[in-house]
């Protein structure tokens, strides 16, 4: 029976979920045999071969509602392997744009996961995904950052908002990752993500005056850490293949 969103019917194993539709275009460049399975609302989904093992990809647009209805669909139609590709904020000094991020968890700073447990605070990702994540950035000599990541639910929130997270044990902040992880375990499917940094953490003009609007992003930086990605993810694939 068709799925009421993502409107499919079956599907492979392994899924990258990329939040914006047009990032599968990056993704399709190293596959083989792609074709495209349906368009729905954010939901494009499309599949092909990475070395001969057949990969799905479904965009999940923006935030955490809709991350979780393609989650709850995939587990109906054969997924088992889910690896959120996405965009976050940096929240250490060190980090730079295009620098990857692996979270082991997410702060659950968002509405969706709490309308599953209202006492919800902090969920795991998959431990196998993330420590296949870094195996393969490791072996790739790709600088990556593994930690807390924190999820919640409003693109343009307040510049303050970011400041203050900055110190409390966090890596970075996005708004898919805790729905993701959530829906996940609870449909029994392993789960992880790897995340490239669009906005490292604020400079002190910003962490002094909270008003000014802060988007710091180095375009060719994040597009090649978005590169890496995709391919930390796929390679992240071939390892669970292998075994």
């Amino acid at each position: 029976m068709l799925q009421s969103h993502l409107k499919i019917d079956k599907i492979g194993k392994y899924v990258l979920l990329p939040g914006d539709p047009g990032r599968i275009n990056k993704i399709l460049k190293y596959l083989t045999d792609s074709e495209e399975i349906n368009i729905n609302r954010e939901f494009r989904s499309c599949k092909g071969r990475y070395k001969g093992i057949e990969i799905s990809m479904i965009s999940t647009g923006i935030g955490c509602p809709a991350a979780a209805i393609a989650v709850e669909e995939l587990a109906n139609v054969g997924a088992k392997t889910l690896i959120r590709i996405g965009t976050c904020g940096g929240l250490l000094k060190e980090m730079q744009p295009g620098d990857i991020v692996i979270p082991n968890a997410a702060m659950c700073f968002d509405g969706t996961t709490r309308e599953y447990n209202s006492k919800i605070e902090k969920i795991e990702a998959d431990k196998k995904v993330v420590n296949a994540l870094i195996e393969v950035a490791k072996k790739l000599g790709v600088r990556y950052f593994v930690g807390v990541n924190r999820t919640h639910d409003a693109f343009y929130e307040p510049t303050e908002n970011f400041v203050k997270l900055v110190g409390k044990g966090l890596v970075s902040s996005e708004m898919e990752c805790s729905a993701v992880f959530l829906v996940s375990k609870l449909k029994g499917l392993q789960a992880g993500a790897i995340l490239v940094i669009n906005t490292p953490e604020p400079p002190e003009e910003v962490k002094e005056n909270p008003d000014i609007v802060y988007r710091l992003v180095d375009e060719d930086k994040v597009q090649k850490g978005m590169e890496n990605a995709i391919k930390i993810a796929l390679e992240t694939i071939r390892i669970f293949e292998k075994k």
